[in-house]
C-alpha cells in the first residue's frame, strides 16, 4: 500500500523535473538566439565599414594616380626644354634662329607635349645694351622684331626665339620681365638652376582667352658651372621656356580612372592664395574668365584633398566620387552576412535545446576528450619541436624535452622564469617581440619567426606559434608555445636571397640589354642596358608600351610577321631591327627570343636578349661593294680578338695578325708589350684598364698601338675579365677595331671646323673658345686680357687694282706677320674680310698692350712683295678693350674693342685707341687708298 501510495508523488517529480529542464532548454535557447542575433548585428555593422574602408583606400588610389597623372603631363614639357638646353649645349650656344626652329620642328608637339603651345627662348639683355640687341635681331631673319616691355628694370628678359612662330608671333620680343607673375617665375628658375613652373596666367589665340602657365628652365653661360645663386645670376644668359594652356594638358585626366571621380584643380600664386584652375565635370578653366567654381557632387560619399608641387609651384587637388563609383560599392556582402547570422543564430538555438536534452552524451564526449588530452599531453612531450606553457604572468610552468634539445637548458633551469628573459639577446628583433606582447596582453595568440640564443651562446631561429589556454568557465589560464627551429632553413633562404641579388645585378650591369613582354606585345621587365636604350623610365614602358613601339616601319612589319609563330613555341635567334629612342637616337639591334608556354601550351612569356650591333652594321654597309669571299672574311674576321692570360697571349684571331701584320702564330706566347709603342704605354694602360676588370666592369679606350714594321695605328681596345684563379692567373678577352682611319678624318675635321681656310689663324669659334679660357684664367690670377680688334687700311685698294688673289696673299703675310710677333699665350684669329682679333694675356696696364700693338702695326706696315711683281703697304686700325675694366664677357670685350677700332678709323688711319681712351696713332705716313 505506501507503494502505491508513493507512486503518483515520484511521476509528478519526474514530470515536475522534465518540465523544468524544457523551461531551462527554452530559456537557454532564447539566450542563444538573442545572443546570435546581436553578434550578427555588430558582424553586419563591422562589414558595412569594411567596405566602406575597402572603397575610400580605392577612392585614395584613384586620387593620387591622377595627381601622379597630372604631375607628368605638366613635367612633359621639362623633356624638350631640356632638349632645346641640350641644342645650346652642342653648339657651345651659337643657336641662330633657324637651328631653334630645325629643333621645334624635329619634335611633335601636339603628340610628344599636349597642352604646350611651343618652345621659346628669352635672352637677358641689360638696358643699356637693348638697342644693340635689337639691331642683331633685325639682322638675324627679323626684319620685324620689336621689344614690348613696361618698368625700368635693369635687366630684361627678351623672347627671342618662339617656334612655332606662326601660332606664337604676337609672343615674339615680349620682356617677360615686364610682368610680375612671370619675372617672379624667372628670378626663381635662375636662383636656383631647376625648371620653374610660373603663377597662373593668362595665353590668348585666336581671340580667346584661356588659363595657362610658363615653364622655364634657365640657360647657363658655357664652362660657368655655377652652383649659389649669386653665382647663377651672374652667369645666366636667358630661359627656355614653354607656354602651356591649363585646359588642353589637364582634358581627358578624370577619364583615365575611369570616371571613378571628378576634381577640381587650384594653384598656388605668389600672393599664398589658391586660386581655381581646372573643373573636370566641364573641362574648362575656372576663375575670373567668366565660370565661377561649383561645389563638387556634395551628394557623393568620398571626397580627397591633395597638396603637392609642380615646378616648385603648390597645387591643391580636390576629387570627390562619381555616383558610378558609389553605386560600384558591393554591399551584396553585408546582406547575406545578415541572412546567415540569422540562420546561424536560429541554429545555435537549437543546438543549445538540443545540448540541454542529450547532457549525458556531453558528459561522455568529456571523458573522450580527457582520454585525447592526456594522449596530446604524451605527443607533446615527445615531439621533436619545443613545447612551453606559461602561466598568466607569463613564466614559465612546463617545458617538454624539444625544449632542452633546442635550448640546452633543462627544465628546472626554465621553469619560473620568463622566456624572453632567459632566451632573448640584442640580436632579437625587438619589433617582432612588441608585437607578440600586444598580442598576449589582449589574450590572443600569434605566429612569429623569432631569433634567440641558446644556452651554449649560439643564435637559432625559430617558428614559434603561441596560443592561449583556458579553463573550464572559459578564464585564461596561461599560454603554450610550439616553436620548430628553422635556423637550416633561413640559412638557405639568406643565401637564395644573395643568388637572386647577385643574378639581379648580373641582369641589370649586362653588356646586353634583357626583357620580356607578354601576349599582346608589352613589355613585362627590362633591364637597365635595355631601358637606357629606349630613353625611357620603367613606369613609362611597362604595360604600356612594346618593343615594336621603338622599331621602324620596316621593323614593326617584321615583328609582326614573326610574333604569331613566336608565340607558338618557335625561337627567335639574330633578328635585327633598327631601334629608335625616345630622343631620336637610332641603333641596330640583334635580338634572340624564347617563348616560356604553360603547362597547356598557351604563351606566358618571353626571354628576349638584344645586342648593339650598329657598329657591325654599319660596316656591312660598307661592305656590300665587294665579293662574296672578301665579305664572308670580314664577317668572320673583322675584328682582331685575343685572350690573355697574364697579359700575354694564349688565342686570337686571323684578324688580330692581319691587323698588326704577323704571322698566324706569331704572336701566341708573346707579351701584348709588343703591341705597343713603347714599356711606358704598356704599363700605364695596364695600370688602369685591369683594376676596372678586377672589380667586375669592362674597360674602352682608344689607343695608340704599334703594328710589327713600326707603324702607329688607333685602336678601339675593349676588355672584359674572364676569371681570376687561385694561382693568380688573371684571363681576359680584349676586341681590337682600326680606327686610324677615322682618327685622322676626325682631325681634319676639327682643323677645318677651328681655323680659317685662308689663313690658317684660329676662327671666331676658336677665338671664342679660347677667350673664355683666357678670362675665366684672368679672373683667378688676377690679371688684365687686353683684346685687340684690328682693320686693315689700304687693303680695298689692293683688291680693286691687283684682284682677290692679291689681297688674299696680302691677308696671308699679315697673319703671319701678327702670329710672329706675339707670344704663345696671346692669340691671334682672323673674323673674316679684313678683320683680325689679338688676345694678348696676360698684360699689366695700357702700356704694356700699347708697346706690342706698336710693334705689331709697324710690322703690318712693313712693304709686301706680292708674287705678281708688286710691292704694297698696308695699315691697320686697332682698338682695344680691357678686361675686367672694359667687360667681364668674350661679348661684351669684343664689342667694345669693335667701337673703339671705328672711333680709331675714324680719327686717322693706322692708329691705336683704347676703349674710352685717347687715340694713338704711329709716327710715318700711312697708306692711302692707292697704295
Amino acid at each position: 500500500m505506501p507503494t502505491d501510495a508513493t507512486r503518483p508523488w515520484k511521476e509528478g517529480e519526474a514530470s515536475s523535473e522534465r518540465t523544468g529542464r524544457r523551461s531551462v532548454a527554452w530559456i537557454g535557447a532564447s539566450i542563444a538566439l538573442l545572443a546570435g542575433l546581436s553578434i550578427s548585428a555588430v558582424v553586419v555593422r563591422a562589414q558595412r565599414a569594411s567596405t566602406a574602408a575597402e572603397a575610400r583606400v580605392l577612392f585614395q588610389q584613384h586620387t593620387e594616380r591622377l595627381q601622379v597623372d597630372i604631375v607628368k603631363r605638366f613635367d612633359q614639357a621639362v623633356y624638350g626644354l631640356k632638349g632645346a638646353n641640350g641644342v645650346f649645349a652642342a653648339t657651345h650656344h651659337h643657336v641662330d634662329r633657324d637651328t631653334f626652329r630645325a629643333y621645334v620642328q624635329s619634335r611633335d608637339l601636339p603628340a610628344e607635349f599636349p597642352g604646350v603651345r611651343g618652345f621659346g627662348y628669352a635672352q637677358r639683355v641689360l638696358r643699356p645694351d637693348l638697342e644693340q640687341f635689337v639691331a642683331a635681331e633685325k639682322a638675324d631673319n627679323a626684319p620685324e622684331f620689336r621689344v614690348r616691355t613696361a618698368g625700368n628694370a635693369a635687366d630684361l628678359f627678351i623672347i627671342k626665339y618662339i617656334e612655332p612662330l606662326a601660332q606664337n608671333y604676337p609672343a615674339l620680343g615680349f620682356d617677360l620681365g615686364s610682368d610680375a607673375v612671370r619675372r617672379e617665375a624667372v628670378e626663381r628658375a635662375i636662383e636656383t638652376g631647376l625648371p620653374i613652373l610660373s603663377g597662373r596666367i593668362i595665353l590668348t589665340r585666336d581671340n580667346v582667352r584661356r588659363y595657362g602657365f610658363i615653364y622655364l628652365v634657365p640657360v647657363f653661360r658655357e664652362g660657368s658651372g655655377p652652383t649659389t645663386p649669386a653665382e647663377r645670376r651672374t652667369a645666366v644668359t636667358g630661359l627656355l621656356y614653354a607656354p602651356i594652356v591649363a585646359t588642353e594638358v589637364l582634358a581627358g585626366a578624370a577619364q583615365q580612372e575611369d570616371d571613378a571621380l571628378d576634381f577640381q584643380l587650384s594653384v598656388r600664386s605668389a600672393g599664398n592664395q589658391d586660386e581655381p584652375l581646372f573643373d573636370s565635370t566641364s573641362e574648362i578653366v575656372v576663375g575670373s574668365l567668366g565660370n565661377a567654381p561649383a561645389a563638387l557632387n556634395p551628394g557623393t560619399s568620398f571626397r580627397e584633398v591633395q597638396q603637392f608641387e609642380i615646378g616648385g609651384r603648390p597645387f591643391t587637388l580636390t576629387a570627390t566620387s562619381t555616383p558610378e563609383f558609389d553605386n560600384s560599392v558591393n554591399r551584396l556582402t553585408t546582406w547575406w552576412l545578415g541572412v546567415g547570422g540569422s540562420l546561424i543564430s536560429l541554429m545555435m538555438a537549437v543546438t543549445v535545446w538540443l545540448l540541454v536534452a542529450g547532457r549525458a552524451r556531453a558528459v561522455a564526449i568529456a571523458e573522450a576528450m580527457t582520454i585525447h588530452l592526456d594522449r596530446l599531453a604524451k605527443v607533446a612531450k615527445g615531439t621533436s619541436n619545443a613545447v612551453i606553457i606559461t602561466d598568466t604572468s607569463r613564466r614559465i610552468t612546463w617545458v617538454n624535452e624539444g625544449f632542452t634539445r633546442i635550448t640546452g637548458y633543462t627544465a628546472d633551469e626554465a621553469l619560473g622564469r620568463a622566456p624572453g628573459e632567459l632566451l632573448q639577446s640584442a640580436s632579437t628583433d625587438q619589433v617582432v617581440v612588441q608585437r607578440v606582447r600586444e598580442a598576449l596582453n589582449a589574450g590572443l595568440g600569434c605566429q612569429v619567426e623569432l631569433y634567440n640564443r641558446g644556452k651554449n651562446g649560439l643564435h637559432y631561429w625559430l617558428d614559434m606559434e603561441i596560443q592561449p589556454l583556458h579553463g573550464a568557465a572559459g578564464q585564461l589560464t596561461g599560454f603554450m608555445a610550439i616553436e620548430t627551429d628553422i635556423s637550416e632553413r633561413k640559412t638557405l633562404e639568406l643565401k637564395l636571397a644573395e643568388a637572386a641579388d647577385a643574378l639581379q645585378d648580373l641582369y641589370d650591369h649586362a653588356p646586353c640589354g634583357y626583357y620580356s613582354v607578354d601576349a599582346a606585345g608589352r613589355f613585362l621587365a627590362l633591364n637597365n642596358l635595355a631601358l637606357h636604350w629606349l630613353g625611357c623610365g620603367l613606369d613609362d614602358v611597362i604595360g604600356q608600351l612594346g618593343p615594336r613601339d621603338f622599331f621602324t616601319d620596316e621593323g614593326r612589319a617584321q615583328f609582326d610577321q614573326n610574333f604569331e609563330r613566336f608565340k607558338a613555341g618557335q625561337r627567335i635567334d639574330g633578328m635585327e631591327f633598327d631601334l629608335i629612342s625616345r630622343d631620336g637616337t637610332q641603333r641596330r639591334i640583334s635580338l634572340s627570343a624564347t617563348a616560356v608556354l604553360d603547362a597547356g601550351g598557351q604563351f606566358l612569356r618571353s626571354r628576349s636578349v638584344i645586342f648593339d650591333i650598329s657598329e657591325t652594321h654599319r660596316i656591312r654597309l660598307q661592305l656590300r661593294g665587294l665579293n662574296v669571299e672578301q665579305e664572308a672574311m670580314l664577317d668572320n674576321d673583322l675584328v682582331g680578338i685575343v685572350k690573355l692570360r697574364n697579359r700575354t697571349a694564349v688565342w686570337k684571331n686571323r684578324a688580330l695578325d692581319r691587323l698588326f701584320g704577323y704571322g698566324a702564330d706569331e704572336l701566341l706566347g708573346q707579351s701584348t708589350s709588343v703591341l705597343y709603342p713603347d714599356v711606358a704605354s704598356f704599363e700605364a694602360l695596364g695600370a688602369v684598364a685591369y683594376p676596372s676588370l678586377q672589380s667586375g666592369g669592362n674597360f674602352r679606350a682608344q689607343v695608340q698601338m704599334c703594328r710589327k714594321n713600326g707603324e702607329l695605328i688607333w685602336i678601339d681596345l675593349s676588355g672584359a675579365n674572364l676569371r681570376d684563379t687561385h694561382l693568380h692567373e688573371q684571363e681576359s678577352l680584349w676586341m681590337m677595331v682600326d680606327i686610324t682611319q677615322i682618327k685622322t678624318y676626325q682631325t681634319q675635321v676639327e682643323r677645318a671646323a677651328f681655323h680659317d681656310a685662308l689663313t690658317a689663324l684660329p676662327n671666331r669659334l676658336l677665338l671664342s673658345d679660347r677667350l673664355r679660357q683666357a678670362l675665366a684664367v684672368a679672373a683667378r690670377e688676377q690679371h688684365q686680357v687686353a683684346v685687340c680688334y684690328l682693320d686693315l687700311d689700304g687693303f680695298k685698294a689692293i683688291n680693286d687694282t691687283h684682284g682677290h688673289e692679291a689681297g688674299d696673299e696680302v691677308l696671308r703675310v699679315v697673319a703671319q706677320r701678327l702670329q710672329s710677333g706675339v707670344r704663345p699665350s696671346d692669340t691671334v684669329a682672323r673674323l673674316g674680310g679684313d678683320e683680325f682679333v689679338v688676345a694678348l694675356t696676360p698684360v699689366h696696364g695700357r702700356a704694356d698692350s700699347l708697346t706690342v700693338l706698336q710693334r705689331l702695326l709697324a710690322d703690318i706696315m712693313r712693304p709686301i712683295d706680292l708674287g705678281m711683281g708688286a710691292v704694297v703697304v698696308v695699315g691697320s686700325s686697332i682698338g682695344v678693350a680691357l678686361f675686367s675694366a672694359d667687360g667681364t664677357t668674350a661679348d661684351e670685350l669684343l664689342i667694345r674693342a669693335d667701337r673703339a677700332m671705328f672711333e680709331s678709323k675714324r680719327a686717322g688711319r693706322c692708329g691705336i685707341r683704347f676703349h674710352g681712351g685717347n687715340y694713338v696713332a704711329l709716327e710715318g705716313e700711312p697708306p692711302s687708298e692707292a697704295s
